[in-house]
């Protein structure tokens, strides 16, 4: 599978998401998901809000996926938690044995502890739901997954 065929895959399937997750302070949340496919379905727009059951927002972000110069995908992603904008350069894509997509977009080595680094994960499952999880480390602080919610097409 290649990037363009990911984003063709993306791009074919139901453009609206809700779904349920878990935050990196350990809090449940519901959240939505909303694909814009921009100029001509070259780039998509992930708009994704989670907001806790006591109505509270925990997240807000809006992302977009697209080829940088070098043809690779890329995500560029805005979020309530970081101040800038950190590129975050296609790692892997894999396709599992039962069909689905998986993504891996990187901001910084996560070995590298004495800089904040970033994975974000996107899985497009054979169901059609779709997987978003954000895995990071502080300066000085330990690399893991932090946050996650599985979404199932509306």
């Amino acid at each position: 599978m290649t990037h363009k065929e990911f984003l063709a895959a993306l791009l074919s399937g139901s453009h609206k998401f809700t779904g349920s997750g878990v935050n990196h302070e350990g809090e449940s949340f519901t959240a939505t998901l909303v694909l814009q496919p921009l100029v001509g379905g070259s780039a998509l727009m992930f708009h994704y809000v989670a907001t806790r059951t006591d109505g509270v927002q925990v997240h807000s972000e809006a992302t977009l996926l697209g080829s940088d110069s070098n043809g690779s995908l890329c995500l560029w992603p805005v979020m309530v938690e970081l101040p800038v904008v950190l590129p975050h350069a296609q790692k892997t894509l894999t396709t599992s044995a039962d069909g689905g997509i998986s993504v891996v977009f990187a901001s910084g080595a996560r070995e590298d502890m004495g800089a904040f680094r970033e994975e974000i994960t996107i899985r497009l499952k054979p169901s059609g739901a779709l997987v978003y999880a954000h895995s990071w480390g502080m300066p000085g602080g330990d690399f893991a997954e932090r946050s996650g919610c599985e979404f199932r097409p509306e």
